[in-house]
């Protein structure tokens, strides 16, 4: 008959202990939790659309910064998204962030890509921007010839890029008290494939439900 041996297992507790306090201390990892924490995107606009998302994308668990030219104005906009969210340079927000997201005028992309566009790659750029000829001028007509995410897409060589959000009113997304109870459907595009987790939990994070529509050729009407 088999029988434990009483000193075996004593050393085998010992042995166990300090991996058992390991994981008591430390917890699980905010990415095995399904956190945010760790994931920070620069805002680099701060108007209204730039306030939505951010807004619900802070109170979703991601850190906020949002960055314009002038940053020290930008202090009721910070109170207003709360949850640790802060202003910066665009300089320090985009060295700092894992996720950018452009929420400006599109005939501003190509100033932000010459002076920004190195920092930035290799991480992912979500793109909200719409090219309006009435406001943007000659690059709105250069951007709808080729299709605007392809557009920007090529300003941005080497970031992993997304093609979202732009095709809903910054008014329309619900108040992050309200996300639970939201149902949009929000399409994107994009050319790398590895994004797909990270944009689709974005989307999910506003209240939408993410329609996945292919590469940036496929997003000509966004």
């Amino acid at each position: 008959m088999w029988r434990l041996n009483p000193d075996r297992c004593r050393g085998a507790a010992r042995r166990l202990l300090p991996l058992l306090a390991l994981l008591v201390l430390t917890g699980p990892s905010s990415a095995d939790a399904g956190g945010n924490g760790s994931k920070t995107i620069a805002m680099i606009g701060a108007g209204d659309m730039g306030q939505a998302l951010g807004n619900l994308w802070a109170s979703a668990g991601y850190h906020i910064i949002f960055a314009t030219r002038n940053p020290d104005e930008l202090d009721e906009v910070v109170e207003g998204a709360g949850h640790g969210a802060e202003a910066a340079s665009v300089g320090e927000a985009v060295a700092r962030a894992d996720i950018i997201t452009l929420a400006v005028p599109y005939k501003a992309e190509p100033s932000i890509a010459e002076k920004y566009g190195d920092a930035m790659k290799g991480k992912v750029l979500v793109n909200v921007d719409n090219a309006l000829e009435y406001r943007d001028g000659e690059i709105a007509q250069e951007a709808e010839a080729v299709g605007e995410a392809i557009y920007s897409a090529r300003l941005f060589e080497g970031t992993r890029f997304i093609r979202a959000f732009n095709l809903k009113a910054a008014y329309s997304f619900p108040d992050p008290g309200e996300v639970e109870s939201a149902h949009f459907r929000m399409p994107w595009t994009t050319n790398d494939e590895s994004v797909r987790p990270i944009a689709e939990k974005l989307i999910r994070a506003t209240g939408g439900t993410p329609v996945y529509e292919g590469g940036l050729e496929n997003a000509r009407e966004y």
